[in-house]
């Protein structure tokens, strides 16, 4: 799957490899590979900045989805703390569950840009349309019902409503990053300058006339490592975009589900073997 993501970088690469192979540069002169260290040394450390801010990126998504299983796990305790067995309280928490499931669920979905999965909708008899901002809000409205019947204290509120609380601001920053890329300014600069120092190393190798055939496997190998390793940055620093370096967001809902509804329900069932290489 990696390789498929990346099918297109290795086309651009053979190509020009193929048009560049024939013509040797007999111009070269003694000060190229001076020239070259510097550029060299000067793609590194752009490109690898640049995969240290893409890290960072998926680093946090993945850290603020851990808080969002951290609060539905509260979520989860807090309504069992309150639960005194009363008929009257018994369908709202039941609902208060279902919606905290349904809410990661829609969640996900929302953040890859794709429709919830199966019988997502179905888990409360909330609106269709509900997206999981307004989940979040219902929460909060069923938690002022219960402290409107008498249900529950206002310590009991203060926990429910900081978990509710610690999920939205997860959500606010994963938006934040699915909304606000790299600049594309700064993403076309690194690319090119990645493929423009790939391109004159494999120039300069490719017009040696001792081991001809070595200098062309090496010239190779450098143009394919820099492009590729911009390209890595460039799939990473996207960890929403339902491609195969994403969160495994769907993995940690169903863990949420399993804990909030039982392993037994179909939505807590695993995607993938646990011998998987790549957890959606």
């Amino acid at each position: 799957m990696v390789l498929w993501q990346l099918r297109y970088t290795f086309l651009a690469a053979v190509v020009i490899v193929g048009v560049l192979m024939p013509v040797p540069d007999p111009s070269q002169n003694e000060y190229a590979a001076a020239v070259l260290s510097v550029l060299g040394i000067a793609a590194s450390v752009f490109i690898g900045f640049r995969n240290t801010i893409a890290y960072n990126r998926w680093w946090e998504a993945r850290t603020l989805w851990g808080g969002i299983i951290i609060n539905s796990r509260t979520t989860h305790n807090g309504l069992s703390s309150v639960d005194t067995g009363s008929p009257a309280m018994a369908p709202i928490l039941d609902r208060m569950r279902r919606r905290q499931v349904r809410y990661c669920w829609q969640l996900a979905a929302e953040m890859r840009g794709l429709p919830p999965l199966p019988g997502v909708v179905e888990l409360t008899e909330d609106p269709d349309d509900a997206d999981a901002t307004d989940l979040l809000n219902r929460q909060a409205a069923e938690v002022a019902e219960l402290v409107g019947g008498a249900h529950i204290d206002e310590p009991a509120r203060l926990v429910l409503m900081t978990a509710n609380t610690g999920v939205a601001t997860a959500q606010s920053g994963l938006e934040r990053i699915r909304n606000e890329p790299i600049p594309v300014h700064y993403d076309f600069f690194i690319r090119a300058l990645a493929w423009f120092f790939g391109l004159m190393a494999f120039n300069r190798l490719d017009g040696a006339t001792e081991n001809h055939a070595g200098s062309l496997i090496v010239g190779i190998l450098l143009l394919l490592t820099f492009v590729l390793a911009e390209r890595v940055g460039g799939l990473v620093e996207a960890p929403m975009a339902n491609r195969v370096f994403d969160i495994p967001m769907y993995r940690i809902c169903g863990g949420i589900t399993a804990n909030l509804l039982g392993r037994d329900h179909p939505l807590a069932q695993p995607r993938e073997s646990e011998r998987a290489t790549v957890w959606m």
